[in-house]
């Protein structure tokens, strides 16, 4: 028998069952059908170009008529050119502060006060090429041209290829250093450089000569020494004047000197020279390549060999002394 209260409560349960088992109505979503306004456009702020230096690309060569000067220039303008570099001489030590296109100074005179100049500039490199070393600085390199070894190979090479030493020089008349060292070098070779037949006096002889001297002194000055039967005679670049040349060849003594002439005589031997192209290649990579300044003694190199009178032996011999000069086992104003 049912129980009539019952239902109403059953019914109850089953309304509240089905309620919970109905799907859930989702809400409608919302879109707008409003445009949304566009981003204000960007404009461009223009920029100021940062400023920027200009390279380096001038060479400044400073001579006073330095007698290297033109191989200097020579050197330097082919070393350059396809770099697009120009060359300025000057004949004074003025550099432009302001100048920021120079990349090296090349000093070719000694007549100011040069480790100044070079003080005054330090974030510029300065190439110096002279005859004695002055105090060192972190920017400047030092390319010495040593008198003191040429003159001492020409004295070695004079008494060298002269037929029982009689050899001789013309030298300037300031010349006492240059030749104390000549006479080095031919005493280097021959010790006492005496001859086997008269007249018998000690080789070398050397006479003094101004470059205005003329012909006929020159003339008087070699019938002098030839009163030693002379052989060889150095004639240094200075003295190789064109109104001498004549003269010089008509004497047939086997002829040597720093400097070949333009009309080279018939009767030359060698040229003893110093090799300054390479010391400026060495001087270049040290200044503007390496960035580190140094000091440079440049090698002497021999030029125009007559092989007939510097034969290939004797030529050996020459380059020896030449190698022992560089390393510092020669001190040419030494006696030996």
């Amino acid at each position: 028998m049912r129980n009539p209260k019952l239902a109403p409560l059953i019914l109850f349960v089953l309304l509240v069952t089905l309620v919970a088992c109905a799907p859930a109505v989702s809400s409608p979503s919302l879109i707008s059908t409003e445009t949304a306004p566009a981003s204000p456009s960007s404009t461009e702020i223009p920029l100021t170009p940062t400023p920027t230096t200009s390279p380096r690309s001038k060479v400044i060569i400073i001579s006073e008529g330095n007698p290297w000067e033109d191989r200097v220039i020579t050197w330097i303008r082919e070393r350059i050119t396809s770099q697009g570099w120009e060359i300025e001489v000057q004949r004074n030590a003025q550099i432009n502060a302001g100048d920021s296109s120079t990349a090296l100074v090349v000093l070719l005179s000694s007549t100011f006060d040069v480790n100044a100049l070079v003080a005054q500039h330090p974030d510029l490199p300065f190439i110096f090429i002279a005859n004695a070393p002055l105090p060192e600085s972190p920017n400047l390199t030092q390319v010495l041209l040593r008198d003191d070894h040429l003159y001492f190979l020409a004295g070695y090479l004079a008494v060298l290829i002269a037929p029982d030493f009689r050899a001789g020089a013309l030298l300037p008349g300031d010349a006492d250093t240059t030749a104390q060292a000549f006479r080095n070098g031919a005493f280097y070779l021959c010790g006492r450089c005496v001859p086997a037949y008269g007249p018998i006096v000690t080789f070398p002889v050397s006479a003094s000569l101004t470059p205005n001297a003329t012909a006929d002194t020159l003339q008087t000055t070699l019938a002098d020494l030839n009163k030693n039967r002379l052989e060889t005679l150095f004639v240094p670049a200075d003295l190789l004047i064109p109104d001498y040349l004549p003269v010089l060849e008509s004497t047939g003594w086997r002829l040597l000197g720093t400097a070949l002439p333009q009309k080279p005589p018939s009767n030359w031997a060698v040229t003893v020279t110093f090799d300054l192209e390479q010391g400026l290649e060495t001087a270049w990579q040290a200044a503007l390549i390496e960035k580190q300044a140094t000091t440079i003694t440049v090698p002497i190199t021999l030029k125009d060999i007559n092989a007939q009178w510097l034969t290939p032996g004797r030529q050996r011999l020459a380059e020896q002394v030449i190698k022992d000069l560089q390393a510092g086992w020669v001190y040419p104003l030494t006696p030996p």
